[in-house]
């Protein structure tokens, strides 16, 4: 959904001879998107060989909990190993054109910005108090401590960037359940996938408990991906070798959002139950609220009113409309 989204806004007409994007995937990867499998190392090497990069937005990862503690090995796999590929190719091509610039008169500054890893990394790698004592919302320098494999996939990650990306530079920004308006099915959003919860059986009788223990803050990709942009045009010293977050600030649970799904699609929810206790599988946090302050300092938004992440309602009814009619008598 963010690769889409990111795609969309940085090859619109507006913004077409700012940029050169190739984007990549993998089963759905239909022309122009390169088909690329991240978990094969001499493939990534020879496509970043192929188009050398000045910019590596990396999207893509495991993102659902239960399945990365399910299949830990894959999990790494994806979202550390081939994160740590991407940040040595973008090292590598930084250090070659640094090299470059170096042995001439020429001034290196703008040639310092060679190559830039972003990292697209998540509000799970905090705790939501249960191990560390400290409570959200959590600003970039708070202290870390995943509680799933998921988590700590995407801590590792971080690292990995970190430590892999010195000529290069590199920007880590985390954040929250995302969702977005043009996905073909509800599952490919762990937003959206709660609305599932309005199907009733022929009658109605039946009643479904949605989670109303863990706070989760939903944010529309367009609105990350637009921040995103942002960060590629200031290309400031400082966020440079930085992490940011970027979450809306309108947090609920999943069975406010299904309710608030049922008055978006005129539902009926009376057979939607509340439960307030942790959802089974995987451990998550209750709450990981992203403090977004440092960012929008590091960006001279702070106080800005020109960026405004969209409403929780206005995002949901824009992603639920081609769902319409979909829910009743299954």
């Amino acid at each position: 959904m963010l690769g889409r989204s990111i795609l969309k806004l940085l090859t619109s007409p507006v913004n077409q001879t700012k940029y050169e994007c190739k984007g990549t995937g993998l089963s759905r990867a239909h022309p122009p998107l390169v088909q690329l499998d991240l978990l094969d190392m001499v493939a990534i090497e020879k496509l970043m060989r192929e188009f050398e990069p000045n910019f590596i937005i990396h999207c893509a990862a495991e993102r659902r909990p239960d399945i990365a503690a399910q299949n830990p090995s894959r999990t790494t796999a994806l979202n550390v190993t081939s994160t740590k590929i991407l940040a040595e190719e973008c090292e590598r091509i930084a250090s070659a054109i640094q090299g470059t610039s170096l042995g001439t008169d020429l001034d290196t500054s703008m040639n310092s910005s060679a190559c830039t890893m972003i990292y697209i990394s998540t509000d799970y790698v905090f705790d939501g108090g249960i191990h560390t004592g400290v409570q959200p919302p959590y600003s970039p320098s708070s202290k870390t401590h995943p509680v799933n494999d998921y988590g700590l996939s995407k801590l590792a990650g971080e690292k990995v960037v970190r430590e892999g990306c010195h000529n290069a530079k590199s920007v880590i920004i985390r954040v929250p359940v995302l969702y977005a308006i043009d996905c073909d099915e509800l599952e490919e959003s762990a937003s959206l996938t709660v609305a599932n919860a309005l199907k009733t059986q022929e009658g109605g009788s039946m009643k479904v408990k949605v989670d109303d223990w863990s706070m989760r803050f939903p944010t529309l990709v367009d609105d990350v991906a637009a921040v995103l942009q942002i960060i590629l045009d200031t290309d400031a010293d400082a966020v440079q070798h930085r992490c940011v977050h970027v979450s809306s600030p309108e947090g609920c649970t999943k069975y406010h959002l299904v309710k608030l799904m049922g008055e978006i699609l005129n539902q009926d929810t009376s057979h939607v139950e509340a439960d307030g206790e942790p959802p089974v599988g995987a451990v998550r946090p209750k709450d990981t609220q992203l403090d977004c302050t440092a960012t929008w300092e590091d960006l001279g938004l702070l106080g800005d009113t020109s960026f405004k992440f969209t409403p929780l309602r206005d995002g949901m009814a824009q992603a639920l409309e081609r769902f319409k009619g979909t829910f009743m008598n299954v």
